[in-house]
């Protein structure tokens, strides 16, 4: 067995002050009728870094130029015919796609159901491209997604690098290990976007996301500022990360991890059955919960003060044609369960009754 030692980095490495961030609140710019994704704190940063010939990234963490399509007249919604997802629109080659099976169709500009007409919701990084070159004509604008930089990161970055050209707009890529110098503003577009997603772990990878593309900042001679955009501003993990008070977001977190019994108070064992009719899935996963609620009450397992919920859907309920229903055991990864899990998978299997469906079991779910 060996150690754990905790290393502070107590200064950035070239020994550089951390930016400056400014927390802008969106709900002032919907206030001011501003409807779109960079609002006037924002803006004004980017006039002044382009009036001194300065770089700038710009993050969104969602690809594609719109969320979803919607009917002004009936209110429907394009969904995947496989998935239980709204399809996003792509304005590059006009074309509705599902992220999660790769399905695809081409958009309408009438709703197929009622004959009104499609609006835009949402917004995604080609959106505000578009937006950029609206609000600064003739600037060159680098985007860099999922979409544009298949097997092409090194070049991207290479050319935003060689030719100083002003904004890079992407999604996480654009966060996490970048050295530029002459990079001296960062802009957050929609720092709620992660953090309120339904898992355990949403506000430490928010903080990881906002403290890390903050960095990006300032890394050259001149001093480093940032703008995180957001919709809560008071939001404790924003008010954290802007400050880049790790010791702060811990404290506060680890609270809430104890409280609500989350790792690594406990651990949390997804079982996820799936199926292609929903009706027997949902029974599965009913005689799923009850033969854990069985196991539970044995004696080794029970000293570790199990608790079983569900069944509920998944949050994308239905994947490529199969229904998913899930159970959460929220208890202590050791070896007395373990084995009950492993008893599980088995006697799942073998239960005629479950002939066509699956069950998988994830501890402590990284989705």
């Amino acid at each position: 067995m060996g150690f754990y030692h905790k290393a502070l980095l107590r200064q950035r490495y070239n020994r550089q002050a951390l930016p400056e961030v400014l927390v802008a609140d969106l709900k002032q710019e919907i206030r001011a009728g501003n409807a779109g994704m960079v609002g006037q704190v924002l803006r004004t940063e980017l006039e002044e870094n382009l009036r001194r010939g300065e770089q700038s990234i710009l993050l969104l963490n969602r690809r594609g130029s719109s969320r979803y399509l919607l009917c002004g007249e009936c209110g429907h919604v394009p969904e995947c015919p496989r998935c239980s997802v709204a399809l996003t629109y792509h304005s590059a080659n006009g074309r509705l796609m599902c992220h999660y099976c790769g399905h695809s169709e081409r958009s309408s500009d009438t709703c197929p159901v009622c004959g009104g007409i499609m609006k835009h919701v949402g917004t995604g990084t080609q959106k505000v491209e578009e937006e950029l070159h609206d609000l600064f004509p003739g600037t060159e604008v680098l985007r860099m997604d999922a979409d544009t930089a298949e097997g092409r990161h090194e070049q991207l970055l290479d050319k935003f690098e060689r030719e100083r050209i002003p904004i890079l707009l992407g999604t996480q890529m654009v966060a996490k290990g970048l050295d530029f110098p002459q990079v001296t503003l960062v802009g957050v577009l929609a720092a709620d976007l992660s953090l309120y997603v339904d898992n355990y772990r949403a506000a430490e990878r928010t903080f990881s996301l906002l403290t890390q593309v903050v960095g990006r900042a300032g890394r050259g001679g001149s001093a480093g500022r940032a703008v995180i955009q957001t919709y809560t501003p008071e939001n404790d993990v924003i008010q954290c990360a802007a400050r880049q008070d790790y010791q702060g977001f811990y404290e506060r977190e680890i609270r809430m991890r104890r409280l609500r019994r989350f790792p690594p108070f406990a651990d949390l064992f997804t079982f996820t059955v799936s199926g292609t009719e929903e009706g027997a899935v949902l029974r599965a996963a009913v005689a799923v919960r009850e033969e854990l609620r069985r196991l539970c009450a044995l004696p080794e397992l029970a000293a570790g003060e199990p608790e079983v919920l569900g069944p509920a859907p998944a949050p994308v309920m239905k994947l490529n044609n199969r229904y998913r229903y899930r159970c959460l055991l929220v208890g202590k990864n050791d070896r007395p369960t373990r084995e009950a899990v492993s008893w599980l998978l088995k006697a799942f299997a073998n239960d005629r009754a479950n002939r066509g469906m699956n069950l998988f079991v994830d501890c402590n779910s990284m989705e």
